[in-house]
Order: C-alpha cells, then structure tokens, then sequence
C-alpha cells in the first residue's frame, strides 16, 4: 500500500515539475515505475480524478493565482499554449 501512496505522490511531483509542458500517461508510468494502465488507476482511485482532469485543475488554479497576485493580464494567461 505504501508504495503506491509514494508512486502517485511521484506522479504529483512529476506532474508539478513538468506542467507547462505536454504530459504523457507514459510520463506518469515511468514516474510512478508501473504499468501506464495501473498508473492510471492508481491515480484516479487515489485522488478521485483522472491525471487529465488533475492537469487542468491545477494549471488554471496556477492561472487564477497569477491573476489574483495582478501580475498576469488575463489576456495572457488566455494566450499561453497549451500543450
């Protein structure tokens, strides 16, 4: 039980490291050393979301901080690329 607890957290920190970059199931797997498949389902069942959706929500949460602090016009962050 341990390691997959530690195989999602690997996940999180990949996913935290690499964030405006495209980001891969693949990726996921080889940070969490499992399959891509169980990597999946460990994340989801853990966390309650897909990594998909765990993407999403934390870049516009990031988006939302810049624009709360008003150091990032809206039309900024609107006009970044999204990988």
């Amino acid at each position: 039980m341990k390691e997959q607890t530690m195989a999602v957290q690997r996940m999180q920190e990949y996913i935290d490291t690499h964030l405006s970059e495209e980001i891969t199931l693949k990726d996921l797997a080889e940070a969490s050393q499992f399959s891509p498949w169980h990597s999946y389902r460990l994340f989801r069942d853990y966390l309650g979301m897909t990594p998909t959706e765990y993407v999403r929500r934390l870049r516009l949460s990031r988006s939302a901080i810049q624009l709360k602090k008003g150091k990032t016009k809206v039309i900024d962050v609107a006009a970044r690329p999204i990988p």
